[in-house]
């Protein structure tokens, strides 16, 4: 990230603390004239509602967010968190499964690649072959793949 985007990232933040404040107070203000209204209906005494306030301008529109740049992962940092996805994943699994326990969707030919490592490793086989929409099943085999003592 260089500076410039770390800036601009800051800016943004800034911008949407503040509106989400102005959000909160005339929210707080609504509450406020409700609860006093509710007082009065209810034959409370005499208090003064007060007007509402005026609604703050919004906020100029922050400029259109650039799609998130993908995470560049170390070399094996995939393959390590691949192996420790595989004790959470279900004992036959597939790519979902995984990316549902890593929190993210590497880069698919990585994965793929990192899959047939831990197989040719003996960690995992192929249960079924994908085809078309239907993705590859795997099965935890060998060691570091069984599943989890307990």
């Amino acid at each position: 990230m260089t500076h410039d985007e770390y800036e601009q990232r800051k800016r943004r933040l800034e911008e949407e603390l503040r509106a989400g404040v102005e959000l909160l107070e005339a929210a707080y203000r609504h509450q406020l004239r409700a609860l006093h209204l509710v007082l009065t209906a209810a034959g409370g005494e005499g208090v003064e509602i007060p007007p509402p306030a005026a609604a703050p301008l919004p906020a100029a529109p922050a400029p259109p967010a650039a799609p998130p740049q993908p995470v560049r992962r170390g070399p094996w940092e995939l393959l390590d968190d691949v192996r420790n996805a595989l004790a959470q994943v279900p004992e036959t699994f597939d790519r979902n499964d995984v990316c549902r326990v890593l929190g993210y969707e590497p880069d698919r030919g990585s994965l793929y690649r990192t899959l047939l490592e831990l197989e040719q490793d003996g960690i995992l086989s192929v249960q079924h072959r994908g085809a078309g929409r239907l993705p590859t099943r795997y099965r935890r085999t060998g060691p570091g793949g069984g599943p989890a003592n307990g």
